[in-house]
């Protein structure tokens, strides 16, 4: 077997390296992730905290201007509004031994399979940190009856379920309808193994391919369905359990990774195992994953990101915690909603 030392080569691999590993998310390839490069800007410049910028759609219920041939009837531009929420990046890395990496040096082209398998893993930590955040968001909702009324849809009940308060096409249409018309039919849903089990059931799943160097993703009514098991989307256990299951619109989260200061750096240690010494591949991530219209508000010395001595980042027990976000802007402006279901 190729040991890594004698096939690595930074420069090569990196060349393997696609622009935007966030591109392989579910979130992405449905539009709820957006990039801007002002944030691209901003994080190359190292700064751990700042203004997530954010733009409010046009209201078209208002009424056009109408010409005429009045030179003194002067039309006035409408305004376009908008402000920032407060995001923090976080600073990630993960070292494989090359025990792990064995199957990678086994293959024609170990370099590029490695580099193949690094994307998606920090395409899949870009999932979850969204998904933390989600819970982090609905924590937040549901504690407060004000905004819990805004952003959830509950229709369950925690005794004797109905078909009224089941998960069904028709809750669906309910808790879109809390959104404006072009959050709508787009972004991914977030659900409960078996409310995506029903949702197969009642044959309103499909397969769509978003590119062809990509694997075909499940949609269910314009959404990405994205499966978790936790207890983030269920509540309860037993016949009458509730379902929690989250919509996120498109464009509800900016999002950018960039490579780390010396991604993709071999390590190789003398004394370890027992003096056998190993060798690890370490790889480095600078990622936002911010909720757009939702502010992140953690000092450094409430985050767990890191260790005992010091933490940079937000961790994803952080990024649950209710009294580590606020609502930024009017609810109608965001693209996130929760709907709470019976099976």
């Amino acid at each position: 077997m190729a040991r890594l030392r004698e096939v690595f080569n930074r420069d090569v691999m990196l060349s393997y390296a696609i622009n935007q590993p966030l591109t392989k998310t579910p979130l992405y390839q449905t539009g709820a992730f957006t990039t801007d490069a002002s944030i691209s800007n901003v994080m190359r410049a190292g700064v751990k905290e700042f203004q997530v910028p954010f733009i409010n759609g046009i209201d078209t219920n208002l009424e056009s201007n109408y010409g005429n041939t009045i030179y003194t009837d002067i039309a006035q531009p409408r305004e376009i509004t908008g402000g920032s929420t407060r995001g923090r990046v976080a600073y990630l890395n993960e070292g494989f031994l090359e025990s792990r990496l064995e199957r990678f040096l086994l293959g024609e082209s170990p370099l590029a399979m490695m580099q193949g398998m690094i994307d998606n893993y920090w395409a899949q930590q870009a999932e979850h940190r969204a998904v933390a955040t989600l819970y982090g968001i609905r924590n937040l909702v549901m504690n407060d009856s004000k905004l819990k009324e805004k952003f959830v849809v509950d229709n369950s009940k925690t005794t004797a379920a109905t078909e009224d308060n089941r998960f069904s096409v028709d809750q669906f249409i309910d808790v879109e309808a809390t959104l404006q018309s072009q959050y709508r039919g787009a972004g991914a849903i977030i659900v409960h193994p078996k409310i995506a089990a029903k949702m197969r059931k009642q044959a309103l799943v499909e397969q769509v391919t978003t590119s062809d160097n990509l694997p075909p993703i499940t949609v269910y009514n314009g959404r990405a369905v994205i499966e978790v098991n936790s207890p983030m989307t269920v509540i309860g256990t037993g016949a009458n359990a509730q379902y929690v299951s989250y919509l996120v619109g498109a464009g509800a989260f900016v999002a950018d990774s960039q490579q780390g200061v010396d991604d993709l750096e071999i390590a190789r240690t003398a004394d370890t195992g027992n003096g056998a010494g190993h060798t690890a591949l370490w790889t480095r991530r600078n990622m936002l994953v911010h909720p757009q219209g939702f502010n992140f508000i953690a000092t450094d010395e409430q985050l767990t990101g890191g260790t005992k001595n010091e933490a940079l980042s937000a961790s994803w027990t952080d990024l649950q915690n209710k009294d580590y976000w606020t609502l930024g802007t009017d609810a109608e402006r965001t693209s996130i909603r929760f709907l709470i279901t019976n099976l």
